[in-house]
């Protein structure tokens, strides 16, 4: 590979799909995509096997239409250009400083969903579990499931999950300190504090109260959020990383399983797999307001949506800040 010539790409970015064309190549497919979502099938025996488990979410064309109209709002344009320009200026990084071991830290703060959040629903759904009146336990338990589908893969059953899989990266930027308290980004700091307020909100409220169920329901958006953005933040930094590992370690280019581990992050999480959870913790939603009687309503999600864009795209201009910091 030219080294070279990959610098040059990375200034001029001239090949780049915006988060915004990822965006609507998705929303364009969602009736496709829907309609090949399933929870995966089970061995229950040697001999016997539980079947796949077809989602049906309802409302396809609703769904559709709210999310292009999240998409294209001002406040979702505005944090996917914090973001954009953020990522720009890493791919320019031609070595480690201040700035790059400020990224991977706050970065790694805005990918915290998962832990913060989708299990946390998880660990409420199934505390609760216990207490659904017998007629509601099938809807109720196969909202858990999609739950189970949207964090299982970040917390790697059948491989090293998102934090192993992060410290390769950093590893290969010569950035072992990124987790150091002083290479904190405020903004990322306070963004977390956001997912984690979210996944305890009303966590000992009465489980028929409507605080309880609306918290609930409202996690899981943040979950639908969290995911669909990830979907676009990925496959716009995914254009970039095997160049941008091989360009920052020129090494890498003649160790095939270096690079493939370095890379594994961006490009694990690329493609359709974080849309999947996306659509996963949006069929939960539903599930979960069918077993319990709450309203599953379009326009609170474009509502938490919104939200958790607006709040994560100020996470991203101070991560811009921070890499300018290393200048």
């Amino acid at each position: 590979m030219n080294v070279t010539s990959s610098h040059n790409r990375f200034e001029t970015l001239d090949r780049r799909l915006s988060m915004q064309a990822f965006g609507e190549t998705f929303i364009d497919a969602l009736p496709r995509h829907i309609a090949n979502l399933r929870v995966p099938d089970r061995a229950l025996s040697d001999d016997v096997r539980r079947g796949p488990l077809f989602t049906q979410i309802e409302g396809t064309s609703a769904l559709q239409s709210a999310l292009r109209e999240v998409l294209h709002h001002a406040v979702t344009q505005e944090a996917q250009s914090f973001a954009e320009r953020a990522m720009e200026v890493f791919l320019q990084k031609k070595e480690l400083d201040v700035g790059v071991l400020k990224f991977f830290n706050g970065w790694h703060e805005t990918h915290k969903t998962t832990s913060l959040v989708s299990a946390r629903i998880i660990m409420r759904l199934a505390a609760d579990a216990l207490s659904v009146p017998g007629r509601q336990q099938p809807t109720y338990l196969t909202a858990l499931a999609h739950m189970h589908e949207v964090a299982k893969d970040d917390f790697g059953l059948g491989h090293p999950g998102h934090d192993g899989m992060y410290g390769y990266l950093t590893a290969a930027f010569g950035a072992h300190h990124w987790a150091d308290a002083q290479y904190s980004v405020d903004a990322c700091v306070d963004f977390s504090a956001f997912l984690h307020d979210i996944g305890i909100a009303h966590h000992k409220a009465a489980m028929e109260s409507p605080a309880h169920r609306q918290s609930i329901m409202d996690a899981m958006m943040v979950s639908v959020a969290s995911e669909l953005w990830n979907g676009r933040e990925y496959n716009f930094l995914a254009q970039y990383m095997e160049e941008k590992l091989v360009s920052f370690a020129p090494g890498l280019a003649h160790d095939a399983g270096r690079l493939r581990y370095a890379k594994a992050y961006v490009l694990g999480h690329a493609g359709d797999v974080e849309n999947r959870h996306g659509l996963h913790a949006l069929a939960a939603a539903q599930v979960y307001g069918r077993a319990v009687g709450a309203e599953f309503s379009i326009d609170r999600l474009k509502k938490v949506l919104l939200e958790y864009t607006r709040r994560v795209g100020e996470a991203w201009r101070g991560l811009q800040a921070a890499l300018l910091c290393g200048q």
